[in-house]
């Protein structure tokens, strides 16, 4: 009794303090109560789909979601315990609850996060609209849809993994399925190439329903402030970045140039400044004429100094290749733009190809946004609730250990 008075004296002083953190899980537990009053077991296997057949069509002729809850949630961990041979917890269902109401759930490490998404997964999926799960990487991707996948396919639900290097063809058809399992970088860049596109045909995506978005704290907040770029060819070539790079080359750092605290940034110190002006005779580098050159020795600077080999790119057959800085992968016919690609191509000593522009660019949190309907689940969101819900307007569950 003292833990639950406990509990519901910190949700009543989040809520008149205006923290996003709900602990209070006492309206949950009520829906669990009538889902746990559903006892599917006796039923075959042949009943239980056509049980998922009545609620698609139900969905799909415009019954509210909220209303087919407690029997879905019900089917789902009845079909989870037959064809995986997991009977979800109550704290799973919990958190399945929460993240159907378009909520971030903290649930720890080891939890079950991965099948407790399921549950608003095949609620959302049953309208043939499309749910989609970011995970954090490519494998997470094609692991959690291999082990997920037999309980969908049970329930009719087609399942779809989105993997780098596929072709558009292959997207297409991944993106189709009722459930995709995919990374928010691999979702976003076939947004930006869609942009490109000037055929309906050659659309890979349809429109953005409901999305589950997994180590939601990182993916959210930290990540999706990163800009996602997509650049095309000019066909413009340089013949001073070589020259360039040799001046970048010289210059010693806390004397020439200054670097900020997360290396992202490079600026010449006003020993630099002058050193530069002389070396290329030039009197003042920062006068509108010069403006374009200007530009072109920061970026000289950049990637001297701060875009590092084997780290950021890797020299393959005389070509520069980059590396993603989230999944360490090497990633094929990506390009930096504005300069910078020949900069790097100089710094190497590279032959020089054609220039990079800017084709297509957006934020995470700006795709994400395009989503009707968003969730999201971690085992670390406490910290980043408040920044959540500033950005999304998305309050977090605490589900307690199981």
């Amino acid at each position: 009794m003292n833990n639950i008075i406990k509990t519901r004296l910190l949700h009543i002083w989040n809520k008149l303090h205006g923290v996003p953190l709900e602990w209070d899980l006492g309206d949950y537990r009520k829906i669990l109560d009538r889902i746990n009053d559903f006892d599917l077991e006796e039923l075959s296997n042949d009943d239980l789909k056509s049980m998922a057949s009545r609620l698609t069509k139900q969905a799909r002729e415009g019954v509210p979601l909220g209303d087919l809850m407690v029997e879905t949630y019900a089917l789902v961990r009845e079909s989870s315990r037959r064809v995986i041979g997991l009977r979800p917890f109550d704290t799973q269902v919990i958190a399945g609850i929460a993240m159907h109401q378009g909520k971030v759930i903290e649930l720890g490490t080891g939890e079950g996060k991965t099948l407790a998404a399921v549950f608003p997964v095949c609620l959302n999926a049953l309208t043939g609209k499309g749910v989609h799960i970011h995970t954090f990487n490519d494998y997470l991707a094609s692991r959690d849809a291999d082990w997920m996948g037999p309980i969908y396919r049970v329930l009719g639900l087609s399942v779809g993994c989105i993997q780098e290097g596929m072709s558009t063809e292959e997207r297409r058809n991944a993106w189709a399925c009722d459930i995709t399992y995919t990374t928010s970088r691999e979702a976003g860049f076939d947004y930006l190439r869609d942009h490109l596109c000037y055929e309906n045909v050659d659309l890979v995506h349809r429109d953005f329903h409901f999305a589950i978005i997994d180590e939601a704290d990182s993916m959210l907040i930290d990540e999706a402030r990163v800009p996602l770029v997509i650049a095309g060819r000019t066909g413009k070539t340089e013949s001073t970045s070589e020259y360039l790079g040799n001046i970048a080359r010289a210059l010693k750092e806390t004397i020439d140039f200054e670097t900020d605290d997360g290396n992202r940034n490079v600026n010449l110190t006003d020993h630099g400044l002058k050193k530069v002006e002389e070396v290329m005779d030039c009197e003042n580098l920062y006068a509108p004429e010069n403006f374009e050159l200007l530009t072109r020795v920061n970026l000289a600077l950049h990637a001297e100094h701060l875009i590092h080999r084997d780290i950021d790119y890797i020299v393959r057959e005389g070509k520069i290749k980059i590396v993603d800085e989230f999944t360490g992968r090497v990633v094929e016919d990506r390009h930096w733009p504005d300069d910078l690609q020949a900069a790097v191509e100089a710094k190497e000593r590279l032959r020089r190809g054609s220039g990079g522009s800017i084709l297509g660019s957006i934020t995470l949190q700006q795709f994400l946004r395009f989503y009707s309907r968003l969730s999201g689940m971690t085992a670390t969101a406490r910290s980043a609730a408040s920044e959540i819900h500033r950005f999304y307007d998305m309050k977090t569950v605490v589900i307690p250990q199981n």
